[in-house]
């Protein structure tokens, strides 16, 4: 026998996420100065942190141009959102604002990286999905903004990775929370019959509400219901990226978009009651991407959402869904149809049983029976 030591041979893959995944961190750190310095550099941070300043000053988080009548929601310092993320940016609004918006971004990038690793798939998918996510218009847009939609992922992946438990319930209300259609989950679990997960999270949703009446009281739920009313203009706005609005630049009339934006409902609503066909991990993906549908807006960096459905993907034998984030660079007009592939390629992952796929967190009874849990 030979007395060199073994060669240890060199994974390859791994040592390919593990790269993508550190020039992803380093690109990210190293972008900042130069966003610092864009047009849209904080601009939803900047809405926030006056929502909170507007709260201490006046008693309502809301700006008076979006409770007296109708509004275009595009313009600087509207706040859109209910009351629970104002509140929470109190601490912010206590600082200079330049470093609010800096410690804003980097807490993006830690939550970021918290999401990824907590990802209930293999370690080297973590790390390629983080790394492509700091590659994605949509995270790098959201960064930019100082938007919530990166920060909304932790939320939903606490809920992928505990669903139907406690925590992950109070999780997805923590989202619905701050995005009211991620509350189609409530609907999701009603279908499926999952009561207590049902129960959990309009409990905590029931429970997020009363915490925050102390600081805005009944009246600032009513606000918020007065701005969602007052909402207009949406398939005028430059960016948003909803199906409508591509319709309109293929010469559809505005007056007939309700043509597409009722079957776009639809389909959203219609397809989560059709995901009850397979297993929950393929219903609580096709549901996210649901709730991206279920608005006449669509931002850029709402498409963030595809970090999880490639994710999960990947873990089910579809590795080429990696890819999906970087999606988010095709042009404006055909972004819709990437929230729509988000919403139905779930459909395509292999079956938990299937050798190719290595679900995780589907439980014993839905894995021997084949049934959805």
């Amino acid at each position: 026998m030979s007395d060199r030591p073994a060669q240890r041979r060199i994974d390859l893959p791994l040592v390919l996420a593990v790269s993508l995944a550190a020039l992803g961190l380093l690109w990210v750190l190293l972008a900042l100065p130069s966003l610092e310095a864009s047009a849209n550099w904080a601009q939803d941070f900047v809405a926030y942190r006056s929502a909170s300043l507007r709260l201490a000053d006046e008693g309502t988080l809301y700006a008076s141009v979006s409770l007296v009548g109708d509004f275009e929601p595009e313009a600087q310092n509207l706040y859109l959102y209910p009351p629970p993320l104002g509140i929470a940016m109190a601490p912010f609004s206590a600082i200079d604002p330049s470093v609010g918006a800096t410690a804003w971004y980097l807490l993006h990038v830690v939550v970021l990286a918290a999401t990824c690793a907590l990802m209930p798939v293999r370690g080297q998918t973590r790390l390629l999905v983080f790394g492509l996510a700091a590659l994605s218009f949509a995270v790098l847009r959201d960064l930019t903004m100082g938007n919530v939609s990166v920060l909304l992922l932790l939320p939903l992946v606490l809920g992928w990775r505990w669903l139907d438990r406690p925590a992950g319930s109070i999780a997805l209300a923590v989202a619905a929370s701050v995005r009211v259609t991620f509350g189609v989950y409530l609907m999701w679990f009603l279908i499926r019959r999952a009561w207590w997960p049902l129960l959990w999270m309009a409990a905590a949703g029931g429970v997020l509400i009363l915490l925050s009446l102390p600081f805005v009281g009944i009246g600032g739920y009513l606000d918020y219901l007065t701005l969602v009313s007052n909402v207009s203009g949406t398939t005028d706005l430059v960016q948003n990226r909803h199906l409508t609005v591509t319709a309109l630049s293929l010469g559809v009339a505005a007056d007939m978009t309700w043509l597409i934006l009722i079957p776009t409902y639809i389909l959203a609503l219609g397809t989560v009651i059709y995901s009850r066909r397979r297993d929950r991990e393929v219903g609580f993906m096709v549901t996210a991407a649901a709730a991206l549908l279920l608005a006449p807006l669509i931002w850029d960096h709402y498409l963030s959402i595809t970090l999880l459905t490639a994710a999960f993907l990947a873990q089910r034998g579809r590795p080429w869904a990696l890819v999906l984030p970087l999606l988010s660079w095709l042009p404006p007009a055909l972004l819709p149809f990437v929230a729509i592939a988000t919403l139905l390629l779930p459909f395509l992952a292999r079956d938990p049983e299937s050798p190719e796929a290595d679900a995780v967190g589907m439980d014993t009874t839905s894995r021997s029976a084949g049934v959805p849990a």
